[in-house]
């Protein structure tokens, strides 16, 4: 059995956080990002960023080329929640998300979700991510899944939650990397979790990721994608030309139709 790979991997990815609510939807995807995704967003109705809205403005974007940038929707919690409600609002997220997305990630990396990384919660995470394995099974179409989490610092336990996600068949991981330490402890325990988790799901690093070396590094650590989002808030579409070396015209000809 060999690891996960999914098309859009290929190219750097644009992280969650930027568009929260599809208002930038359409530039985003013309930018030549190997996927964009879109939230974190909520499935209840009151959150502050909402799936409905969300899914509403995507569905009314022009036709993507087929080698276009993938659309991922990230679905997180509604503020105040309880843990017990996690199960039933990452559900309604995916019933929520899979006509328009290429693929769904459930978040855990906000800061308000990380207590439910603690190991008194893990019996609850692996439960809701194998009902919803099993709910996309009975989709009309398969939709990857992802989750994303964060990688933790040197000195704690690698996260329990990942081989969690890969028992229930989640597609892909997004390893956010830890703020603290040098480029090569981050990728050194990033090496370590890729090891753990040998086969199934495609690690994704995210965090700190910012020229073609950083990308290499990544890869050369086991992940099959990165994505960027601080690179992007601080040079804009730019970013691309230093994570992959092409120009601007030249990656905009790679994804568009002549």
């Amino acid at each position: 059995m060999s690891r996960i790979r999914l098309r859009w991997h290929d190219r750097p990815g644009l992280a969650g956080g930027i568009d929260k609510d599809g208002t930038r939807a359409e530039e985003l995807l013309s930018l030549g990002f190997g996927s964009v995704e879109f939230g974190t967003v909520a499935a209840h109705p009151q959150a502050p960023f909402s799936l409905a809205a969300l899914t509403a403005r995507l569905a009314i974007l022009p036709p993507r080329h087929p080698d276009g940038s993938a659309i991922g929707i990230g679905i997180g919690l509604s503020p105040g929640a309880a843990p017990a409600d996690l199960p039933a609002q990452w559900l309604a997220g995916l019933l929520g998300a899979w006509r328009i997305a290429d693929y769904v990630s459930f978040n855990l990396s906000a800061q308000a979700c990380r207590p439910l990384l603690a190991r008194e919660h893990l019996p609850l995470l692996a439960a809701a991510m194998k009902s919803i394995a099993a709910e996309r099974d009975r989709l009309p179409r398969r939709i990857p899944l992802a989750l994303k989490f964060p990688l933790g610092t040197e000195g704690e336990p690698l996260p329990d939650v990942a081989a969690a996600a890969a028992q229930a068949g989640f597609d892909a991981l997004t390893v956010v990397l830890p703020a603290a330490g040098g480029q090569l402890s981050r990728l050194a325990r990033f090496a370590a979790l890729a090891h753990r988790i040998a086969d199934g799901p495609a690690l994704v690093a995210v965090g700190g990721i910012r020229t073609a070396v950083d990308v290499g590094a990544a890869r050369a650590a086991g992940a099959a994608g990165v994505q960027v989002h601080r690179a992007f808030v601080d040079a804009g579409p730019d970013c691309l030309r230093a994570l992959t070396g092409a120009s601007g015209a030249r990656r905009r000809a790679a994804v568009l139709p002549g």
